[in-house]
């Protein structure tokens, strides 16, 4: 009698159970794989955060002088202000959300995939447009083709709400912005706005001298304007990530949490099935032990009947996440900017482990029990 057949033939004798078993595998493991995929790409995105980059916003609603900037450049370890406007509205159709960023980020953003001939190209050309990839697959854009969006809250100077601008260069995507960027030039913005509303930005982006007081100098900007008619917002690139995570939605929770459901899923569908498998052959694991399998084989047999399916439902679950990783940008709406799974070599472990630990986990308590049969009572079948 050859060993590896019987672990087929356990797994083929309820072909249907066998089945949805798998596909139950695949699903969660998918689900494994995408949640922990994200984590990664968040904790990608953690570590690109900076702590030289401060967001100088307005403490209510509203806009900021631009003239502000140049009170803020000249404040101790301040190396570089940039002022910052922001429009957003859709593209054609209201669910096609747009936001664009204006301003020189080149000096502010220096990690940012943009090289500084395309930087040129955009200060060169008034209504100039940077597009990321990501943005210009979606709307099917390329250099040279003219992007026009519709902003209800943005007036232009005739009247109009309607923005244009033309593509000047199409530059690779960055973690930190995983639904794609826009950029364009602040002045062309400002000048097309009615004369009341011009002169006005949306926030500033400091650069700090020493990394290490960046949150030194945000408080000192608050502190300075904290009785103006301008009171003031200020922290880090790093510092508003870590609020954002302990305010807001903590993705790396979520994900955990997901990922640990989706393993006590496996865990439960395996244990159930395997339970159920030995009950129904009790009998023939008896006779196994009277032709010589010894306690260490019967256990190896169960073990390997949880394994195999496990390990295939993982292979194939973390396969099928891996390619749909690639496709979240294009599966979601525009403007979500959820982390991109990345399907880096520890999601690929922790996947694996996933499988060998589900699988031992769902043979103990069979495994225990066949190893304390009783031979006799268990072939003449009263148990």
């Amino acid at each position: 009698m050859k060993f590896l057949p019987l672990v087929w033939a356990a797994l083929t004798r309820k072909p249907a159970r066998a089945v949805l078993t798998l596909l139950a595998m695949i699903a969660a493991f998918t689900l494994v794989g995408l949640m922990t995929g994200m984590n990664a790409g968040f904790k990608a995105i953690e570590a690109m955060t900076r702590s030289d980059r401060i967001y100088v916003n307005p403490r209510f609603q509203g806009l900021m002088p631009a003239a502000m900037g140049k009170q803020i450049a000249g404040m101790p370890g301040v190396a570089a202000v940039i002022p910052v406007g922001e429009v957003w509205g859709y593209y054609q159709v209201q669910r096609n959300n747009v936001y664009v960023g204006l301003g020189d980020f080149e000096r502010s953003r220096p990690e940012w995939p943009v090289t500084p001939a395309q930087w040129l190209l955009l200060r060169q050309d008034p209504d100039g447009m940077i597009m990321s990839r990501i943005q210009a697959e979606r709307w099917h854009k390329r250099v040279g083709d003219v992007f026009t969006m519709n902003a209800p809250s943005f007036n232009r100077m005739d009247g109009t709400k309607t923005w244009r601008f033309k593509v000047v260069a199409v530059a690779p995507d960055i973690a930190l912005n995983p639904d794609g960027y826009l950029f364009a030039n602040l002045t062309y913005f400002d000048k097309s706005k009615p004369l009341s509303e011009q002169g006005q930005v949306g926030y500033f982006e400091v650069m700090a001298a020493d990394p290490e007081k960046g949150s030194q100098i945000a408080r000192a900007i608050d502190d300075t304007y904290a009785s103006s008619g301008t009171p003031t917002r200020s922290f880090t690139d790093r510092a508003g990530f870590e609020n954002g995570q302990a305010n807001g939605v903590n993705v790396e929770k979520v994900t955990r949490d997901v990922s640990l459901a989706g393993l006590a899923m496996i865990l439960f569908l395996t244990a159930n099935g395997i339970a159920q498998s030995v009950r129904e052959r009790f009998a023939e694991f008896a006779a196994l032990k009277t032709i010589g399998y010894g306690d260490r084989i019967v256990m190896l047999l169960v073990f390997l009947e949880a394994a195999l399916p496990c390990v295939t439902g993982a292979g194939v679950g973390i396969g099928l996440a891996a390619i749909l990783s690639g496709m979240v940008n294009h599966l979601l709406p525009p403007g979500w900017g959820l982390p991109v799974p990345v399907m880096t070599l520890p999601v690929y472990l922790f996947a694996g482990l996933g499988a060998a630990v589900i699988a031992l986990a769902s043979t103990a308590l069979p495994a225990l029990k066949l190893r304390r049969m009783d031979i006799a009572t268990a072939l003449s079948g009263r148990t």
